[in-house]
């Protein structure tokens, strides 16, 4: 029997990675919060923690050597550059995602415990949206490490956050000081991603256009394997125990979430599956007919402090890091 080969459509090839549009409002730290908040991390040591974050992740980059990565740079960020320095050698030219190290804006926490959490909103890189970077310190004796990054939404408007010298609160995710709270908000977005464009879900959160090309590729890449008289399947989960809630200066807040989704596709009767050139660096396995696509994503909401306005994605990536042939 001849077999068929059903391409991946080219829609997966592309990172949900938002690039430049509208450019992103990145307002000016607020002083709102009360005095007696007190930053975790002062400006003298932010201008340490992040050129020595660059400059680690720049000689990575330079050799390619994820190996240099770990002091600084660990986590979700380390598996996203691991992913990239395999496809960049196998000669495919923008692979790493440029992260500027210059940033517009940084926000700190006011927590006395750890883990303790940094944002840094980046200037913006050629031809995307400025980046949301986002450090961990897990204890006392740790350094601040980056441990992921998103893009900013096209149009999104980030809320004003305390200023440098107070920090913000770490709110806790089941906190009720919100009209929802970080942890439902995080539920109720992965059963949208879930359910897709039709779910009830889609009119409590404003529009994104990370779901929508993440539905659209679903789209495609369904009907695809149904070519193949096979199947598709987005499977989302989150990572709360690393989600981290930032308070705004209105009382809002800014959430923090990394998510993981394997998207699986699977043919029968002779057919097998084909995948961009792209991610063969990356594929475990001999591609036949059923293969998994690992991504780590990482999500940032605002949650308004306003009953009446509906939580939003401000920064999102969706970032291919393992191929699993099965």
């Amino acid at each position: 029997m001849m077999r068929r080969t059903l391409a991946a459509a080219t829609a997966a090839a592309a990172s949900l990675a938002v690039v430049a549009g509208c450019t992103p409002d990145v307002p000016t730290p607020a002083t709102a919060l009360p005095a007696q908040e007190a930053a975790a991390v002062v400006q003298s040591q932010i201008d340490r923690i992040v050129p020595a974050t660059f400059d680690e992740l720049a000689a990575a980059d330079a050799e390619l050597d994820s190996r240099l990565l770990g002091e600084r740079v660990s986590g979700f960020a380390r598996w996203v550059r691991v992913a990239e320095y395999r496809q960049r050698r196998a000669g495919d030219e923008m692979a790493i995602e440029e992260i500027p190290a210059t940033m517009q804006a940084v926000y700190t926490s006011a927590e006395v415990t750890w883990p303790r959490v940094m944002v840094g909103v980046t200037t913006q890189p050629a031809d995307a949206t400025p980046v949301v970077a986002f450090w961990v310190q897990e204890a006392v004796e740790s350094d601040y490490q980056l441990v992921n990054w998103a893009h900013m939404v096209p149009g999104a408007t980030l809320p004003a956050m305390p200023g440098s010298t107070t920090g913000a609160a770490q709110l806790p995710l089941d906190t009720d000081a919100l009209p929802v709270s970080p942890e439902q908000v995080v539920a109720d977005y992965l059963d949208l991603l879930r359910e897709g464009p039709s779910s009830d879900l889609a009119d409590q959160f404003e529009p994104d256009t990370y779901r929508d090309r993440l539905f659209d590729n679903r789209k495609v890449l369904t009907e695809t394997a149904k070519k193949g008289e096979g199947n598709y399947l987005d499977t989302i989960q989150p990572s709360m125990d690393n989600t981290f809630a930032l308070q705004t200066a209105d009382g809002g807040a800014l959430v923090f979430a990394p998510i993981a989704i394997t998207s699986t596709i699977a043919v029968k009767n002779g057919a097998t599956v084909s995948l961009p050139s792209a991610y063969a660096p990356l594929v475990d396995g001999t591609v036949k007919d059923r293969v998994a696509l690992q991504y780590h994503d990482f999500l940032v909401f605002h949650v308004p402090a306003d009953p009446e306005a509906k939580p939003a994605v401000v920064a999102a990536d969706h970032h291919l890091i393992r191929v699993t042939a099965e």
